[in-house]
């Protein structure tokens, strides 16, 4: 798929790179914000990566008086990513989170795909993850991809989780940096929560209290 470039109001783009969560569509996404990065576009103010979207927000003033609005920027754009950008790609800090796999929903979660809990574990904490983006909550890390054994829906009612509560949603886990309502499957717990950044890399480890 080429990358599909949009407005986003008056003074952002957002480039789209695919339409499905998968590591390679964010490989890309993150090479593409490393090169926006080294070699940012005239009045930059800040460069958003997302599962398969970059976005690039600009200085309005900037925009309107040197490109005469976006559609100049665009066009711009679209001649940096004709370039093959080789610049290095710097590999994201690991993280080893350990994880307490006592959730208030694992049993739950092992009687939906039809495995046992120690397999849920197991599964879990055997591959090594990326963070995609950071939002909903401040710090909140979107990390996949799971191993599509694992994967369960969303609650359909949100419920309290606890700081620290580790959970699955579709193909992805995540760790809750503050107490909050949600919906994600709770199958552990960390007391380690770090300052993530897109491009990072995870393992959980299996602990006891």
């Amino acid at each position: 798929m080429n990358p599909q470039i949009y407005d986003l109001g008056d003074s952002a783009l957002t480039i789209e790179f695919g339409n499905e969560i998968s590591e390679s569509v964010h490989q890309e996404v993150m090479k593409r914000f490393y090169q926006f990065q080294s070699f940012p576009l005239p009045g930059t103010l800040d460069l958003i990566p997302a599962y398969t979207s970059l976005t690039i927000v600009f200085d309005l003033g900037v925009v309107a008086s040197r490109f005469e609005g976006l559609a100049g920027m665009k066009n711009l754009i679209e001649k940096k990513l004709a370039e093959d950008f080789t610049g290095h790609l710097p590999e994201g800090r690991l993280h080893e989170i350990p994880c307490e796999y006592k959730g208030a929903d694992l049993a739950s979660v092992a009687s939906q795909c039809g495995l046992s809990e120690a397999e849920i574990i197991r599964i879990h904490s055997e591959k090594e993850y990326t963070v995609y983006f950071l939002g909903f909550l401040p710090g909140f890390a979107y990390i996949g991809t799971t191993d599509a054994r694992i994967t369960v829906a969303r609650k359909a009612t949100p419920v309290p989780i606890q700081k620290g509560d580790i959970g699955l949603a579709g193909n992805q886990t995540g760790i809750y940096p503050n107490a909050s309502p949600g919906g994600w499957q709770i199958i552990g717990r960390t007391t380690e929560i770090p300052h993530f950044k897109a491009g990072d890399r995870v393992r959980f480890i299996p602990v006891t209290a």
